[in-house]
């Protein structure tokens, strides 16, 4: 079976450097070490190359040598991307086209003339057609994206063809959303429970044709936000069952293509969000009166730094490094820059995500930009100024009344009723039934711990416990399972009158 793994890391340019030095001594130098010392473990990356400066300012030059002996050993793929993290399809396209560029001439200073990307990563594994349009331009030959791309709802991606987007000469590889949260939540720890998983998922009748299997996730994952998670990394990279293969490959294994119209959507998009029409909400939610304060700003702020007299039309749209720029729009044009990355818009979500800190780092730069650009007016400035103000007094006024708490609550109230009074009629029990059937097999097994699980949940189910993880027992269930069965015993038990932990009465 064809199975990548592809990992992102990406750090901002002002992250606190305890923090830092904590990822990269719990995630980055183990996974980097762990690639050098084994020859036969491949991974595609996407590296930001505003961490990539970061490494070389903090004094981790190691990270940056060890990937350039990667590249050249040919056992990793580099992805490009958005220099600062920006959230792409919400900015123009002329920053799109400059934050690429960015990035690809950052990471080729340090990475040396090996680094040659032929796929893209989109911060936060954004899709939209206007970024498709700009990857098409730049000549880049696939796009990653989550599979709800496919058309809106899961499990629908079959990953048995080169999925093109219409119209375009851009493969678009899917991730598989199921088994990438498997691992990143760490739901599964051992390769003799994960492998199973894999090869469920990849499996084809006879005679069809072969699939990929594409796990992806954020790097810092592995020994940093889930230590000793890194050691099932490892393991997956070394396994004899996996044809373990970088996503440049994959269409050279892979003949059949099938054409799709992917959908505006993120890895953490949701059905719900996509089908009421918003797949950026964490990013930009038209009810979230922040959000629109800093977009208000981010608009203001590109604006004049592109109506800068200093620049020509052209030169304002695109990153030309020959331009001789004058210090005071030089510093502007950086600040809009680093100003971009998506991390303070996401934390203003407040769907749970909220810090105070990183709304405020956010808009002051922002702010700074409107400040200092020779493109700015009287006017530009009085409406940038108050347009901080705005925010850090929302933010604060949130903070203090307790709305930050409302809206996280309100979010993730349904995950706060019990499965069996939320699912719809016959589920609760015939999940009951999958979990003990699956307790009984591996207890046959002599697998006892993941027993042991199957008879917790049922538990926890039984006596309105799963208001935390029912959704993760659903999860993990699955990749264990042909959830056919699933759908077949809730028909069965749907003309029930009354659902109950013991046997159902008509």
């Amino acid at each position: 079976m064809l199975f990548s793994i592809f990992l992102h890391i990406y750090q901002p340019e002002d992250q606190v450097d305890e923090v830092l030095d904590r990822i990269v001594n719990e995630s980055y130098r183990p996974i980097f070490r762990f690639l050098i010392a084994n020859s036969n473990a491949k991974l595609t990356f996407n590296i930001n190359a505003v961490l990539t400066e970061l490494w070389d300012k903090k004094g981790y030059s190691d990270l940056i040598d060890n990937v350039r002996v990667l590249l050249e050993r040919g056992q990793i793929e580099l992805t490009e991307s958005a220099k600062y993290h920006a959230f792409l399809p919400l900015i123009p396209k002329s920053e799109i086209l400059r934050q690429i560029r960015l990035n690809h001439e950052t990471n080729k200073f340090y990475f040396g003339p090996k680094y040659q990307p032929q796929g893209f990563f989109s911060p936060e594994m954004s899709y939209s057609a206007k970024i498709t349009s700009v990857v098409g331009e730049l000549g880049y030959k696939y796009i990653l994206a989550d599979e709800i791309a496919y058309n809106g709802k899961l499990d629908q991606a079959k990953f048995d063809a080169i999925y093109k987007i219409k119209g375009t000469d851009i493969d678009i590889y899917l991730r598989h959303k199921n088994l990438s949260n498997l691992i990143m939540g760490a739901n599964v720890r051992s390769i003799a429970e994960i492998v199973p998983v894999i090869k469920k998922y990849s499996h084809r009748p006879k005679g069809d044709s072969p699939n990929y299997i594409l796990a992806a996730m954020d790097g810092e994952t592995f020994g940093h936000h889930r230590p000793g998670l890194e050691n099932l990394l490892f393991d997956l990279l070394l396994s004899p069952d996996l044809q373990i293969k970088q996503i440049e490959h994959i269409g050279q294994i892979i003949h059949r293509v099938e054409e799709i119209m992917p959908v505006d959507c993120t890895w953490a998009s949701s059905e719900k969000q996509i089908a009421e029409g918003t797949p950026f909400s964490l990013w930009f939610d038209p009810d979230n009166t922040i959000h629109a304060l800093q977009w208000e700003l981010t608009q203001l702020a590109i604006s004049v730094v592109q109506n800068t007299t200093n620049l020509t039309n052209e030169e304002k749209m695109g990153y030309y490094p020959d331009v001789v720029v004058p210090p005071i729009e030089a510093t502007a044009r950086k600040l809009l820059d680093s100003a971009l990355h998506s991390c303070h818009y996401w934390w203003a979500s407040a769907k749970p995500w909220w810090s105070l800190e990183m709304i405020e780092q956010g808009a002051y730069k922002l702010w700074q930009v409107v400040e200092t650009s020779n493109g700015s007016t009287v006017k530009d400035k009085e409406q940038a100024l108050a347009l901080y103000q705005r925010i850090l007094a929302t933010a604060f006024s949130w903070q203090r009344t307790g709305f930050v708490r409302k809206l996280a609550k309100y979010e993730g109230s349904w995950r706060k009723i019990p499965f069996k009074d939320r699912g719809k009629q016959g589920e609760y029990q015939a999940l009951l039934d999958l979990l003990k059937k699956q307790e009984d097999i591996s207890s046959k097994k002599g697998e006892y711990e993941q027993a042991i699980r199957w008879r917790d949940a049922q538990y926890k189910l039984k006596n309105n416990l799963d208001v935390y993880d029912a959704v993760h027992i659903i999860d993990q269930l699955r990749s264990f399972v042909d959830f056919r069965e699933f759908d077949d015993l809730v028909k069965k038990y749907a003309g029930y009158k009354s659902i109950s932990p013991g046997q159902p009465e008509k």
